[in-house]
This record gives structure tokens, C-alpha cells and sequence, in this order.
């Protein structure tokens, strides 16, 4: 069963392998401005919304069917993807989300050097401008033809990176 989908990667218990997310957050800021009027009183401009930001975590280990060391290495391969990003089969902003960082902490490692198990964390942030007017940010779309320009990530890769798991048990 998919919990969260970015880019054909997905995130749940799937086949014999357990990537479920541990813990989600998300946020926007509102950019504003102080300035000053005739008077000497000071006014807060409102000028738009920042870019929103999205922080994904959760744990890859032989024990669960997946290789840390092998997920790590795919996902730096998407970064600077952009695509939108699933959560329960819902969209979760009408933004694209990029990729910006990857993390690989916790890590335990076996006695000949083998990374046994880790915690991922993922951060994004939306492809969204900030608004001259002060109004909405703009949407980005996803199309196929979007993520053509960039670096993509086979479906090949992906299931070569989440195999390599298997192998090693």
C-alpha cells in the first residue's frame, strides 16, 4: 500500500519491503516589508508567500528489504527533480516540490563496514515564485515533458537501488 509518492518513488509497505514515512512536516512564510510613512509610523507590507518547504523522513534497513547505502545514492540522483509529491493518493500542494537535500543519519554499521541500517531525510521546497502584487504564488504543473530537461531517474534505477536489498540478504 503506497503512504506517499514524489517522482515514481514511493513510500509505504511494498512487495516485501518497508519504506514507510516516520514523520512529515511543511510550512510557508508570508515575506513582508516594514516601511515607513510621512507620519513616521511604520506599516507592514504584505509582498507574498515564500516558497513552501517540505521535510520527509524515514528509516531504510536490510531488516526492512532496503539497502541504506543504495537509497541514499538513488535519491542524490534525483536532486533538483521536480514533481508532485503524494500523500494517501492526495495531492499535497498544487506546487511542485524539488528536491534540495538529502541526509543519511543513525547509520549502523556491521563489523566488516556494511551499513546495516539508517535514517533518511528528504527536503523540498515548491517551484513557486514569489508574487510582485502580493497575491498567490504561482502553481507549477507536472508533465512529463517538464521533467524531461532535467537529470530523471529510470524506473530501472529505482528498482535496481531498492533491489539491491534483496540481494544482499
Amino acid at each position: 500500500m503506497k503512504q506517499a509518492e514524489w517522482n515514481d518513488i514511493s513510500w509505504g509497505s511494498l512487495n516485501r519491503q518497508l519504506a514507510c514515512l516516520k514523520s512529515l512536516s511543511m510550512s510557508q512564510k508570508i515575506k513582508t516589508e516594514e516601511k515607513d510613512n510621512e507620519k513616521g509610523a511604520s506599516k507592514t507590507v504584505v509582498l507574498g508567500l515564500e516558497p513552501e518547504t517540505l521535510t520527509v523522513s524515514y528509516s531504510a534497513g536490510f531488516a526492512v528489504g532496503l539497502d541504506p547505502r543504495g537509497e541514499f545514492e538513488m535519491l542524490k540522483k534525483c536532486a533538483g527533480m521536480q514533481d508532485i509529491f503524494l500523500l494517501g493518493g492526495q495531492q499535497l500542494s498544487k506546487n511542485n516540490f524539488s528536491l534540495d537535500g538529502i541526509e543519511l543519519s543513525n547509520t549502523i554499521l556491521a563489523n566488516n563496514g556494511r551499513m546495516l541500517s539508517g535514517d533518511l531525510t528528504l527536503n523540498f521546497t515548491t517551484d513557486s515564485k514569489l508574487s510582485s502584487k502580493g497575491g498567490k504564488a504561482k502553481s507549477g504543473k507536472s508533465s512529463k515533458k517538464a521533467k524531461s530537461g532535467s537529470l530523471s531517474l529510470t524506473p530501472e534505477d529505482y528498482a535496481r537501488a531498492r533491489a539491491l536489498a534483496k540481494e544482499k540478504k
